[in-house]
């Protein structure tokens, strides 16, 4: 086993040279072309992504399901060492992992550092543990009559059970753009962790810091084949490694669209498939709340991550007796608080959207909101030196970054519930806010949805809050919070957010196959 060691990361942008990794190696793609890449917030070139094909995915394929007997066969506790030692090396590297995360997706230096990036190291450390463990397994035992040397004669004797989780084999990890890191540990600590294979397609929008991870990943001495990362698009990459007659179980996250592909693709060849996709999350904000916490929460809750959030808190239900008093305290607090700007800026809030495609794709929404009569404002603080200008659609100007995808948080009233920009997740700075008279009536608006990701639910009253908890449709429900994260539980979504759970024991439970043993006793 090598020991932990340290691990030299690239320093700036310039130095990044993506290559995939298989087998252990960093190899270019075979068809020798690449996807150009940005900075959301300058719009300038940054390190371009291999466009790989079906060959680079057959390599890699190929090298996992040879590492498959080895990996599967060490024991839990030698490859916890190896897991932990990633998990501190990910520390060591927090901040320069954060920086290139911040250039690559836009978000703030700030929460990659203090969310992303420890939570890729907890990650690690969490299955490390369950595997040092073990894996618990159901036993059970009963009575029985069997045939002993005679089929005519039937003798009393017993039978004992007990379950055996194993490694699947070889896994395909596809991971989103809105957390890319975070997302690809998420999934590979728990695959690796009881002793799968696997081929990693991060997107091809970010995947700097899945790049820096091979370094990690060959620095903590996980031995050849068995994480191979494969960069590329989802049309070249992914749906060959969806496809691939190897690969045994697929865990996707990413838009719903998309992910209805990936579930046919993979469900038709009899793979196990998780699916964790889009989200269009209600919060009902009754009377009788904490106001105060509410509105904080709501603001964070909409615009956190540029709100490129799958739990983003994008649907706002507010009862009618407080309906005006909240939009005040919201409208207040966001152009107080809600800095919009240069992301390595320690005051900034959001920094910006993506890619200038998703860019296009909100403010069409913005747009399509102002044409149907809605009442459209940008929170934007009029005294911020750093805002230049504010379109008509909610684009922003910033100081210095004249070239980056930067929108102004966005509130809309006066929306109709039938709205596509009240149904369809939009996936960025955009919260919709309407009014609800009774109980009743706030449960069936937020349930008149395709999703089913997320709510909140927002009472003093612990009897109503429980009870209207309780008729949500949604896999993870808040009372008087939002996005309180516990890994130890499931997650996952109802409807079109998704199918499966994945996290801590559920992780464990897809990552793996359950036999039963049946010994006989006489």
């Amino acid at each position: 086993m090598n020991k932990c060691c340290t691990v030299t990361l690239p320093a700036e942008m310039q130095d990044v040279n993506i290559q995939n990794y298989i087998n252990g190696e960093w190899v270019a793609p075979t068809s020798g072309t690449y996807l150009k890449n940005y900075n959301p917030a300058t719009g300038m070139e940054i390190a371009p992504i291999p466009d790989s094909k079906s060959a680079d995915i057959d390599n890699a394929v190929r090298a996992a399901k040879s590492a498959f007997p080895m990996w599967s066969n060490m024991p839990g506790v030698e490859r916890a060492t190896i897991l932990n030692c990633i998990a501190d090396l990910i520390d060591q590297n927090c901040a320069t992992l954060a920086t290139f995360e911040s250039q690559d997706q836009g978000k703030t230096v700030a929460s990659a550092a203090a969310i992303d990036i420890p939570k890729c190291a907890a990650y690690f450390r969490q299955f490390a543990k369950y595997v040092t463990e073990g894996i618990r397994e159901t036993e059970s035992s009963m009575k029985l009559v069997c045939t002993t040397s005679s089929i005519n004669k039937m003798v009393p004797s017993s039978q004992r059970a007990t379950t055996q989780h194993v490694a699947s084999g070889v896994a395909a990890l596809i991971t989103p753009w809105n957390f890319p890191l975070l997302m690809v540990c998420e999934k590979l600590a728990p695959c690796i962790a009881v002793g799968n294979t696997c081929v990693v397609k991060p997107t091809e929008l970010t995947s700097v810091t899945s790049y820096l991870l091979t370094h990690i990943l060959n620095a903590a001495g996980l031995p050849k084949g068995v994480v191979n990362i494969v960069f590329g698009s989802g049309v070249n990459a992914g749906e060959p490694l969806v496809k691939h007659r190897d690969v045994r179980l697929v865990s996707f996250t990413g838009g719903s669209v998309t992910g209805s592909k990936v579930g046919a693709l993979a469900g038709g060849l009899f793979k196990r498939v998780s699916l964790e996709l889009g989200g269009k999350c209600p919060s009902l904000v009754f009377s009788d709340c904490d106001l105060e916490h509410a509105i904080t929460t709501h603001v964070r809750g909409a615009y956190q991550n540029q709100g490129e959030v799958c739990l983003s808190a994008s649907r706002q239900y507010v009862q009618r007796d407080i309906y005006e008093k909240f939009l005040d305290g919201f409208r207040k607090q966001v152009k107080e608080e809600v800095i919009v700007g240069d992301p390595a800026n320690l005051n900034t809030f959001y920094g910006p959207v993506v890619t200038k495609q998703h860019m296009e794709k909100v403010t069409s929404y913005i747009r399509l909101a102002q044409e149907e009569g809605a009442k459209v404002e940008f929170l934007v603080n009029p005294n911020d030196p750093a805002v230049v200008n504010v379109s008509t659609d909610g684009r922003l100007t910033i100081k210095g970054l004249e070239g980056g995808y930067f929108i102004a948080p966005t509130l809309i009233t006066g929306i109709e519930q039938s709205s596509r920009v009240m149904q369809e997740e939009i996936f960025g700075p955009v919260v919709c806010v309407a009014p609800f008279d009774t109980e009743e009536e706030g449960i069936q608006l937020a349930n008149d949805t395709q999703y089913g990701l997320g709510a909140s639910v927002w009472t003093e009253d612990q009897k109503k809050l429980e009870r209207v908890m309780r008729q949500l449709n949604s896999g993870s429900v808040w009372g008087n919070n939002w996005l309180a994260w516990d890994d130890c539980m499931p997650f996952g979504g109802m409807g079109c957010s998704g199918t499966s759970r994945e996290h801590g024991p559920w992780s464990l439970e897809f990552y793996t196959e359950t036999k039963v043993l049946y010994t006989h006793t006489i």
